[in-house]
């Protein structure tokens, strides 16, 4: 575990390691976030929007669960077809 100390202007300095590790470099913009007693600083990473943003992004198209379920259906038929020929 890496320690850190904040200043009294509310600044933290992140270690090289850490720095290196997570790719964090001057100017790379970061999330916060607090859990519970913890804070929790994840590197915010262009064009790659949070799933949670994405709800609802589906709602007027198909069922994916229905088209998941009917192309196994056809897997499954055409993989019984295939142990029928063979007999």
């Amino acid at each position: 575990m890496t320690k850190a100390t904040i200043s009294n202007k509310g600044q933290i300095a992140i270690s090289k390691a850490v720095r290196e590790r997570l790719n964090l470099n001057a100017g790379t913009q970061v999330s916060l976030a607090v859990q519970g007693e913890s804070l929790v600083l994840k590197r915010l990473v262009p064009n790659y929007p949070d799933w949670r943003t994405m709800r609802g992004m589906v709602k007027h198209g198909p069922s994916l669960t229905k088209v998941l379920e009917e192309e196994r259906a056809a897997e499954v038929a055409r993989d019984g077809a295939r142990i029928d020929e063979g007999r």
